[in-house]
C-alpha cells in the first residue's frame, strides 16, 4: 500500500477503496458486537475452526489488510481502539482463509491504573496493537481450533 507521503490520502485505487470499505464495516461491526455480546460469545466465534482452508498469505496481503484497518481507525468519526481493530483484522483475515490469533492482556499504565489490551498476531508478527503490547502480560490467546481429522 502506498505511504501517506507518496500521494494524497484521497487518491486511491478501486481495490484500496473496497478494502477500506470492508475494514470500516468490520470495525463498526466489531465495536457493536463488543457492546452487545458477552466476551465469551466473541471468543467462541474466534475459536471456531476456519471454514475456508488455512493457507499462506499472498505477498503483501497482510500489509494491505493492516493498512485498511489502521487507516480507517485513524480517520473514523468514532473511537476504534485495540479490541475492535484486532477483531476486525481477524475477521478480514478469516474471510480470506488466513489464520491469526488475538492476544488479550493486562498491565499497569504509567499512572498505576490497570488496563486491558488486545493485539493480533499472524505469521509470527503482530499486525495491530503491537505498539504497546510489550507493556501488557498475556492473559489469554484466542485462535481458531484445529478441526478434527476425518477418519476413514
Amino acid at each position: 500500500m502506498p505511504t501517506e507521503g507518496t500521494r494524497h490520502r484521497w487518491v486511491r485505487s478501486p481495490r484500496e477503496w473496497l478494502l477500506l470499505f470492508e475494514a470500516g464495516i468490520s470495525l463498526v461491526t466489531a465495536r457493536f458486537f463488543l457492546k452487545v455480546l458477552r466476551t465469551s460469545r466473541i471468543v467462541a466465534w474466534v475459536r471456531r475452526p476456519l471454514s475456508v482452508a488455512d493457507r499462506l498469505p499472498a505477498k503483501g496481503e497482510l500489509h494491505q489488510v493492516q493498512w485498511a484497518v489502521t487507516a480507517f481507525s485513524r480517520n473514523a468519526p468514532i473511537r476504534l481502539v485495540c479490541f475492535p481493530q484486532a477483531l476486525a483484522m481477524y475477521a478480514m483475515l478469516r474471510r480470506r482463509g488466513l489464520a491469526a490469533e488475538i492476544l488479550y492482556g493486562a498491565g499497569r499504565l504509567d499512572d498505576g491504573t490497570l488496563a486491558a489490551h488486545a493485539w493480533l498476531r499472524a505469521e509470527g508478527r503482530v499486525w495491530v496493537g503491537g505498539d504497546v503490547a510489550d507493556n501488557f502480560s498475556v492473559l489469554d490467546t484466542w485462535k481458531p481450533s484445529i478441526p478434527p481429522t476425518p477418519t476413514h
